[in-house]
């Protein structure tokens, strides 16, 4: 049921503190490219970006600042973009998504057959004997299960505690497959009834299943043995339906929501409901006929899943629509669902058990999480630096007054992340151990490039870390899922191949040194294929079985680089942001000149400031994700593309003209870069005394000019660029003059 008013995308964050703004995942940003070190306060919205590709258009209009969004809007811009993704990126009809699920282990996929096996024919059996006989009927089933097991594993003394369990839940939801659920003392059940009664009886379907893979790894004698889901488990429903999640920026209520738990028993259904903690999401209609707005649902509140859980690949999601059900598998850049699995048909039934015990007995990858992050909570042996931490008690000082007596942190709380590095000369494969702290850049849509940013360092935080309970960073790991080539030695849009081309010609250049980033190491994620072979993590590897076209290809990578910074908002004066705008133009004019790249995305977002034990500071670009290397695709048809961020495009990217881009595309990002910090202040908020016209042209700027040119006789491009300058320039050359005459005249 959706009845959802909340006052913020499901992307945002409520918070007032400064938090890393999420990189652009898309051909091109409205709100502010794709730093990994960039406040949010520096965005002028929290709404995500369009792409000129159309694969993720943003929800929500583009506020002014200042200017609140009702929420009602905002909600209805969600409920539409969830729409259009349905209708845009949404492939049906693909029951093979099931193989996804499915272990890739043979001895373990034939075991997952037989127990869905077993599972089917027991709910068969129980529909058609009179009630007298269930108890017999499971019995046999439980029996069926204990075979399963082989000999040397199996628990000779575990007996038959799921046998209450199992018969208690199939009474709860009979009706549900027997197509009486429908009626209730004879008389029709209400459209909004009816919806209500599949939020019990979904669940109790799940918990049923539940219980009997319970019983398998019960008499397999795995529980006693088990240390986290990551080897086993089960998939059990909250206790809690139509509910808002508790860690949800807005008011949207999940109508029920799944996770996976340890086999223990016996267990019972965890209750309060997470995004964090969340495996998957089922959305319920009461009619078949609903199952647009139930994927409608499902995409729109899917996407908080990426952005609470960092070590999220890719999604499962379920719809319940009447009688059918439709499991979903969200990828990078699509989602495939599978054809309606009618429950009340025995094909239809055991086709959806087959997704609930694959994914129990799968690996841990199959399941959406990534194998090679874990998160660790310790408490570490020694600290950087015995400053302790602020905290709620006080002491008396000698003149009696009270002060607080400040605490060390206890725990640390950190990611332990495999790092693949590949090496083009020798063609190897090396693995290092990073450690990182809880991210600083969260991935948050559901079609994109999943951009996820995390500081920390090499060095292990059990032996030392700061005092302030975090790992001690020194430099920067970025993970996501961009596109490219399938072979490795043709990937011409590496980002790691343009940091190593950058650092082997510039290197040597002392008065460049930490102007670019640098690649400490990096590469493509790998991941084991089941029989021992590591190979790439990419979409086309999650989706070998299945049968489906795969027309976007996009790999796993990550890489640490460096060095650290902080945002361009940061700079403490007129004259520090000079120096780092100078810093950052000579850094690009030795790019774009000596190495023949190409950035394509320079905004407020790809610049850092870094400072400098004396407190100096200096500009670094940073995020070369769209960069181009004219070298290797001089005559490609990306050197048309539309890429860059809305109000720091060239003339030619908001055209969309088929002229080629070149090093002055990127030049014309810059001065418009130079010229908007002028006009709007560094924080979206005006740091002058100038007060600009909220219906002046020049708000237009902030989408690109497009306001701006709608307002203009397009009779050719040259008129009407000519044009938005005259526009523009009396409120600019207003603004810059005060800002010239403050940084002459300080006070």
């Amino acid at each position: 049921m959706d009845t959802s008013s909340g006052s913020s995308s499901n992307s945002s964050t409520s918070t007032t503190s400064t938090v890393p703004v999420p990189p652009s995942d898309n051909e091109y940003d409205p709100f502010g490219g794709s730093s990994p070190l960039t406040s949010i306060e520096s965005r002028s919205t929290d709404f995500e970006p369009t792409s000129a590709s159309g694969e993720e258009a943003s929800p929500g209009p583009i506020p002014l600042p200042g200017v609140v969004v009702p929420s009602s809007i905002v909600m209805d811009a969600q409920e539409q973009e969830a729409a259009r993704l349905v209708g845009s990126h949404l492939v049906r009809n693909v029951p093979s998504i099931i193989n996804a699920a499915l272990p890739r282990n043979p001895d373990k996929r034939e075991t997952a057959a037989r127990l869905s096996a077993i599972i089917a024919e027991l709910l068969e059996e129980l529909l058609n004997i009179p009630e007298a006989e269930a108890e017999a009927a499971i019995r046999r089933a439980l029996d069926a299960i204990r075979e399963l097991v082989p000999q040397e594993t199996r628990d000779a003394n575990a007996n038959l505690s799921p046998l209450n369990a199992i018969s208690g839940c199939f009474a709860e939801f009979e009706a549900w497959l027997d197509g009486t659920w429908t009626q209730l003392g004879g008389r029709q059940v209400s459209d909004i009834k009816l919806e209500a009664r599949l939020y019990r009886l979904f669940p109790k379907f799940v918990m049923f299943i539940a219980h009997c893979i319970n019983a398998y790894f019960y008499y397999n004698g795995t529980i006693r043995a088990l240390t986290n889901e990551r080897q086993c488990r089960i998939v059990v429903p909250f206790g809690k339906t139509d509910t808002k999640p508790t860690d949800s920026d807005n008011r949207g209520r999940v109508d029920i929501g799944l996770k996976l738990v340890k086999p223990k028993m016996p267990f019972v259904r965890p209750q309060t409901i997470t995004n964090a903690a969340m495996f998957a999401i089922a959305e319920a209609k009461a009619y078949a006929i609903d199952h647009v707005l139930a994927f409608n649902q499902l995409f729109r509140y899917s996407r908080p899943l990426y952005e609470r859980q960092p070590d999220r690949r890719f999604l499962w999601g379920l719809t319940v629509c009447g009688e059918d059900t439709y499991v979903c598998l969200f990828m990078p850049s699509k989602a495939y669902a599978t054809s309606a699995m009618n429950v009340q048909t025995p094909e239809g039934c055991r086709a959806l058990i087959n997704f609930f015990v694959g994914w129990s007995l799968c690996e841990w990858d199959r399941c959406g999480y990534d194998p090679s992050m874990v998160l660790r909570s310790i408490v570490p042996r020694l600290r950087r630096n015995p400053i302790p931490m602020a905290g709620p008690s006080t002491s008396e000082t000698a003149s009696g007054s009270q002060q607080p007596v400040r605490h060390m942190q206890d725990k640390l709380t950190y990611y332990e992340i495999q790092v693949h590095n590949y090496d083009p000369e020798s063609q190897e494969h090396t693995t290092r151990q990073y450690f990182a702290n809880l991210p600083m850049v969260n991935a948050d849509r559901l079609f994109s490039r999943h951009t996820r940013c995390f500081s920390g360092s090499f060095t292990d935080p059990s032996l030392r870390c700061g005092y302030d309970g975090r790992v001690i960073a020194t430099s920067l790991l970025k993970t996501g899922w961009p596109e490219s080539n399938m072979d490795i030695a043709a990937d011409t849009r590496d980002e790691c191949h343009m940091l190593r081309k950058i650092t082997r010609i510039l290197g040597s250049d002392a008065d460049l040194n930490g102007r670019y980033p640098t690649l400490v190491c990096g590469g493509r994620a790998r991941i084991d294929s089941g029989d021992g072979v590591m190979v790439d993590d990419s979409v086309q590897s999650i989706l070998a079985e299945v049968d489906t076209e795969v027309t976007v290809h996009r790999v796993h990578k990550r890489l640490v680089i460096e060095p650290l910074g902080e945002p361009l908002n940061t700079v403490r004066s007129v004259r520090e942001l000079i120096m780092v705008l100078y810093d950052v133009m000579s850094a690009y004019s030795a790019i774009s000149g000596r190495c023949q790249i190409l950035h394509r995305d320079i905004s407020t977002n790809n610049i850092i400031v870094c400072r400098n034990a004396n407190g100096s500071a200096h500009g670094t670009l940073i995020d070369f994700d769209f960069a181009l290397d004219i070298e290797w695709e001089r005559e490609s048809p990306t050197r048309y593309a539309r890429t860059g961020t809305l109000p720091f495009m060239s003339v030619n990217n908001l055209e969309q003209n088929e002229n080629v881009r070149t090093q002055l595309d990127d030049w014309e990002s810059l001065l418009s870069l130079v010229c908007y910090l002028g006009t709007f202040g560094i924080n979206n908020e005006p740091e002058h005394k100038h007060t600009v016209d909220t219906n002046a042209h020049i708000y237009g700027w902030r989408e690109g000019n497009k306001v701006v040119f709608s307002t203009l006789p397009m009779v050719d491009p040259f008129r009407a660029r000519v044009g938005a300058a005259d526009i523009i320039s009396a409120d600019l050359l207003t603004v810059l003059r005060e800002y010239a005459d403050e940084a002459s005249n300080p006070v």
